[in-house]
């Protein structure tokens, strides 16, 4: 049976395919949610999180009241920051405070679904770096954060986050190189699950921490270290 992950990168691919086949052309407004959802065999908490990462990418923009509209041909990685408001180092800094806090309480709270589910993930995540996939990979390390954050089960966390969505998703470092380039990222990830799996919050914490110290050095950002 496939994985609520598994079925999100399918329909995100999907979509994308029919854009750039110009089934949908940029300006167009895409069938209803209710329509899309039966199109693509998704919940419509699949459909949403689909429609948010692609509106992430500049594929789609997303009008309450209005609709779902195509934005570009093909999926865009801001090559630079774009948020005025805040730099990327606080960003990152605000990641590492929230992400910690997510890992600890995954620890405690991880059922047996979702060990599978962020082990999946992790499994899929090494598959596609081999191959050379780099959408696939960046899909499978969005999913294995937004797990994290689901399973410790703190809804004012959710909100923030989603709050903060864009800035929060561009503050990754997108997947680039050889799978010996992607490797380290991708260890890391598997300290976190393991940490996770064995119930240990202050190992899940550690793990989370020096994963984002990391990735903010994969910048050429240096962090303070966890206050």
């Amino acid at each position: 049976m496939a994985t609520k992950m598994s079925v999100v990168q399918q329909a995100t691919q999907e979509i994308e395919t029919r854009i750039s086949k110009g089934e949908w052309q940029v300006g167009q407004r895409l069938p209803s949610q209710h329509e899309l959802a039966k199109m693509l065999q998704l919940s419509r908490a699949s459909l949403r999180e689909t429609l948010s990462h692609l509106e992430s990418r500049g594929l789609l923009s997303i009008k309450p009241g209005k609709g779902v509209y195509v934005t570009a041909r093909a999926p865009t990685e801001p090559k630079q920051w774009r948020f005025e408001n805040y730099s990327l180092a606080e960003v990152l800094a605000m990641r590492q405070q929230l992400e910690s806090f997510a890992a600890a309480h995954a620890a405690v709270n991880a059922v047996a679904e979702d060990i599978t589910l962020l082990e999946t993930s992790i499994n899929e995540a090494y598959q596609a770096a081999k191959r050379g996939d780099l959408l696939m990979v960046k899909l499978c390390d969005l999913d294995f954060h937004a797990q994290i954050i689901r399973i410790a089960g703190n809804r004012l966390l959710q909100e923030i986050i989603k709050l903060i969505r864009q800035p929060y998703e561009q503050s990754k470092t997108p997947p680039h190189g050889s799978f010996a380039d992607m490797e380290p990222t991708l260890e890391e990830h598997k300290r976190i699950f393991l940490a996770i799996k064995m119930g240990e919050p202050h190992l899940a914490r550690t793990a989370m921490e020096q994963h984002l110290q990391n990735a903010a050095l994969r910048a050429n950002i240096h962090l303070s270290g966890p206050i």
